[in-house]
């Protein structure tokens, strides 16, 4: 009777054993794959920083306008430009960069942006401070036309004043020309006053 017992007993705590072996491996089963989904997620959305890709991007986007007759085609390239200059990826969604018409509104959504304001000489210092001495980048477009243009300020750009303009400060910027009769004439280092044909309406956004 009382081996019959033991052997019972023995047969319970055998069992248990290997129950608690087969959790212990499941938690670090678990736990290995909720390290690795979450290295992925990261090296998805980083950005390697490159100081030339505003130059890659422009001719990119040339090549890119200039194969294709599609209006849909072609539209992320500030974007990339942007992400890849300072290594983010505010301007991302997944693994793929937004279309520039879709920029304002993301903007709105992040919490690491900020409207700076109209495109005035206070707010144009603020800016210009923040992109040359905070490598922060800073993004114009425009509310109040019947088509969304999105320019990136250059960093440590030509400043012109503009007697057109009111006689304000106008920096260098990027500027990539969505349509096919226009993409040729997309530049990085011209003034803004080459991107848009007035200051009226133009915002002034920045990472901060």
């Amino acid at each position: 009777m009382k081996i019959k017992l033991i052997a019972a007993l023995s047969l319970v705590i055998a069992l248990q054993s290997c129950g608690d072996g087969n959790t212990t491996d499941n938690k670090e089963f678990e736990t290995s794959t909720t390290l690795q989904s979450e290295e992925t997620t990261v090296e998805e959305t980083n950005v390697v920083k490159n100081l030339n890709a505003f130059e890659e991007n422009l001719v990119a986007f040339k090549d890119c306008r200039a194969g294709s007759s599609n209006k849909a085609d072609c539209k992320e390239f500030i974007a990339k430009a942007v992400c890849e200059y300072y290594g983010i990826a505010d301007l991302k969604e997944g693994n793929n960069y937004i279309d520039y018409d879709k920029i304002p509104e993301k903007l709105k959504e992040l919490d690491s942006w900020e409207k700076v304001g109209a495109f005035n000489e206070d707010n144009i210092q603020i800016a210009l401070e923040q992109l040359n001495s905070f490598e922060k980048p800073v993004l114009v477009f425009n509310n109040n036309d019947s088509y969304v243009h999105v320019v990136a300020l250059t960093p440590n750009g030509n400043v012109i004043k503009s007697r057109k303009w009111g006689n304000i400060s106008v920096p260098a910027c990027a500027s990539f020309f969505p349509t096919k009769s226009r993409a040729s004439k997309s530049f990085i280092k011209n003034g803004i006053n080459y991107a848009f044909g007035s200051a009226d309406g133009l915002e002034i956004w920045m990472k901060n």
